[in-house]
């Protein structure tokens, strides 16, 4: 954790009225207890960790990628260099590691990460080229594979279609699943269209469909699935060198306020769109400290406005609260 000024930083500084607040760093076994910590404003109930002592040397995180947490306080990160999914439980305090994709077989890449029907928990390989169905409990449960998937790298469920939706990064394309692993839809083709697609990876949902990263067209398409064809719904963001351009968009997301937020891992920064896709603020820049970031990748934002982000070479997620427009 950084200290307790640091926990005070928000943004955008100066004078201009705070829309975001530091709340903290998620690194390791370091922040294995969890408490809850009221708090009269309009954050409501926080949480933050407690650092613990350990006999042997803690068990951190070192290239996490993506995030996502249940109803049940629960944080799954995935951390390729671990080659593991985290599991924080933030109101009991407790951390796991869940290396298994199956029995006897172990995860090489596992790059996102999504909340599946029934509990489950899915994760996308990128190396073996699948996505791994676990258990609440992490027991691997079955496997979705199809011989057109070659480089899964975004994964979301929409619970209203009962539909996986899987970014194929080599094949430019959005993949659909049914929850039990067929292969109903092919979305997209190459190129750098509208509703096209130049190296897909992460996903999110959205009121209006689903938010891509595409990634290698520096830019994020917003679409929806018409019967199994892209409708191509609005483009945010464009390549350029100023902030608030793109050059590697990865991780995707949109808060309760409908403003949409992409990840800049080529230039350190989280950048934030409102609902039109009209640019508002940058958050972060290059750095170790607070509220900077070292290449970037997954976002996931919670049901209160806590964004949390994977900062990927720095070794933690980052949590953010969103404190209204």
């Amino acid at each position: 954790m950084a200290d307790k000024n640091d926990l005070k930083q928000t943004w955008p500084y100066g004078n201009e009225i705070a829309r975001y607040l530091y709340l903290g760093d998620i690194t390791g076994e370091n922040n294995l207890t969890a408490i809850k910590q009221k708090n009269e404003s309009t954050l409501g109930k926080l949480w933050q960790f407690i650092i613990g002592e350990f006999e042997d040397e803690p068990v951190v995180l070192k290239r996490p990628q993506s995030i996502v947490g249940d109803e049940l306080g629960r944080l799954f990160i995935t951390d390729i260099s671990n080659q593991s999914v985290f599991v924080f439980d933030t109101v009991n305090g407790t951390m796991e590691q869940w290396p298994n994709a199956k029995q006897h077989y172990d995860f090489v890449s596992p790059v996102a990460v999504a909340l599946g029907v029934n509990n489950e928990i899915l994760v996308a390989d990128s190396v073996l080229g699948k996505v791994f169905r676990l258990d609440s409990t992490g027991k691997p449960i079955g496997i979705i594979e199809h011989s057109s998937l070659i480089r899964p790298t975004g994964i979301v469920r929409v619970a209203q279609e009962n539909k996986i939706y899987v970014s194929d990064t080599v094949s430019d394309n959005i993949k659909v699943f049914s929850d039990q692993g067929e292969l109903l839809e092919t979305l997209g083709k190459s190129g750098n269209g509208n509703g096209e697609f130049n190296g897909p990876t992460y996903l999110a949902k959205h009121p209006q469909g689903i938010l891509v990263a595409d990634t290698l067209a520096a830019r994020v398409q917003l679409i929806a699935n018409a019967n199994g064809k892209v409708e191509y719904i609005r483009t945010l963001g464009e390549r350029g060198l100023q902030i608030g351009d793109l050059m590697r968009p990865k991780g995707v997301a949109a808060d309760s306020a409908g403003n949409i937020y992409i990840v800049e891992s080529y230039f350190d920064h989280l950048l934030i769109y409102n609902s039109n896709g009209e640019f508002l603020m940058p958050l972060g820049g290059t750095g170790f400290s607070p509220g900077e970031f070292y290449l970037p990748a997954g976002i996931w934002i919670d049901a209160k406005d806590r964004v949390f982000i994977a900062d990927m070479m720095n070794g933690r997620v980052s949590v953010f609260q969103f404190l209204g427009d």
